[in-house]
């Protein structure tokens, strides 16, 4: 009886942490992973990927699948999802391309504004089962950013 409830509860925990992952019209794995981490005191902004995103998709006459899970840890930690499906094999590993060199000078900014601003880290053909350290929805990423003009 002991094994039987223990079994039920891990097929509920799996289903639960599964359900987050695989909302209607996302795919099961996910071209392009970037992850915002912490190392003390929160977490980069994701407005210089909200620009570069809305620039690649004017560039390129694209419309790149793009989701945001938060919850990812306790100060702030976020993961950015991207699928490439229905688009061209040329623009993809354009956006791969532009994406590994785009987060490593990101980080430097980063660095040289707060050194206690945690890394982006980018990962490629992830599953999204795998993704399961994150408490939020999957959510559309929003692609204005926070930045305020003044006039």
């Amino acid at each position: 009886m002991k094994v039987a409830l223990q079994l039920l509860a891990s097929i509920i925990i799996f289903a639960s942490a599964n359900a987050q992952l695989t909302t209607p019209g996302t795919p099961e794995k996910y071209d392009v992973v970037i992850s915002f981490n912490s190392m003390c005191c929160g977490t980069a902004s994701n407005d210089f990927l909200k620009e570069f995103i809305t620039g690649f998709n004017a560039k390129n006459k694209v419309s790149l699948n793009v989701w945001q899970m938060t919850g990812c840890g306790r100060e702030g930690e976020s993961k950015v999802v991207i699928s490439s499906a229905g688009i061209k094999k040329s623009v993809k590993t354009k956006l791969l391309k532009s994406l590994k060199t785009l987060m490593p000078k990101q980080n430097e900014k980063n660095k040289a504004i707060n050194a206690s601003i945690g890394n982006i880290d980018l990962e490629y053909g992830i599953a999204a089962n795998t993704i399961t350290n994150c408490r939020g929805q999957l959510v559309r990423f929003a692609l204005t950013t926070s930045k305020v003009k003044i006039h």
